[in-house]
């Protein structure tokens, strides 16, 4: 497994669709790795990452409130295959001394690292066949749209001030 940060949330100009990008955190090929994502996960995730709150708790913060209420506690989360262009992902949670992997969507999974202050791993399969180097992104154009060609295409001022 390889650790990863979430680097940034925003907007793929293209599809109109929000992305989360996750980022190699040691080692130096810092691979990244594109996820495309819901509008309210995209959201949980930016205003988490900017230690915002909503008035009342929204559902990553409910199920964060429920593992905590019943001394459960979140220990990581990780990306953990792709089929059929899909992610998948796990949620490992420790509860009354037993550990368990829960399936959970990247998005919901990434919401409640973030509010948890878990780590974040991508399976090496998974960011090998799907990531790419951060220094391939500023290279030669490439010929089919893939993940380097949305993240070189982004919009600066959504790359870096896009809220969702």
């Amino acid at each position: 497994m390889v650790e990863v940060n979430i680097e940034f949330v925003t907007i793929d100009r293209n599809s109109r669709t929000p992305l989360v990008v996750l980022k190699e955190k040691k080692g130096d090929s810092k691979r990244i790795l594109l996820i495309w994502i819901g509008e309210s996960e995209a959201w949980a995730i930016e205003n988490q990452l900017k230690k915002l709150s909503p008035p009342r708790p929204i559902t990553h913060d409910l199920l964060k409130n429920v593992i905590d209420t019943f001394s459960g506690k979140v220990n990581s989360v990780c990306i953990t295959a792709i089929e059929d262009s899909t992610f998948y992902a796990e949620v490992t949670l420790e509860l009354n001394g037993k550990t368990y992997e829960l399936d959970s969507r990247p998005s919901d999974a990434l919401a409640l690292a973030v509010r948890c202050e878990v780590p974040i791993y991508v399976e090496e399969k998974v960011i090998e066949e799907n990531g790419f180097l951060e220094a391939e992104v500023k290279k030669e154009k490439p010929t089919k749209r893939d993940a380097k060609d949305v993240l070189e295409n982004l919009d600066d001022d959504i790359a870096k001030h896009y809220t969702v």
